[in-house]
């Protein structure tokens, strides 16, 4: 596999995707190797912030969706909700 993205830029996309995905472990995991790749704090709250950003929109349009595809006889989670045992990849 050609590797088309240098290793810092994986590492920050991976700590965004980790949080947009709730992944607590996941993210400890690659934030603890950060340092490897010198990705500096100031990015790392950058590929947070954007992450964030994301997950906000998407959990409005899902619940927006869910809303309409039940004829809102089922609503949809509140924000900021866990499902019970969290994402299970710890």
């Amino acid at each position: 596999m050609e590797m088309i993205l240098d290793p810092k830029t994986q590492m920050l996309v991976a700590l965004g995707a980790a949080v947009a995905a709730k992944c607590q472990a996941c993210f400890s995991t690659l934030y603890s190797t950060a340092e490897k790749v010198d990705a500096t704090d100031s990015e790392i709250r950058a590929v947070v912030a954007l992450a964030h950003m994301v997950t906000e929109k998407s959990q409005g349009f899902m619940a927006a969706f869910v809303e309409e595809a039940t004829d809102g006889r089922v609503p949809a989670a509140n924000e900021g909700e866990e499902t019970e045992g969290g994402c299970g990849c710890g």
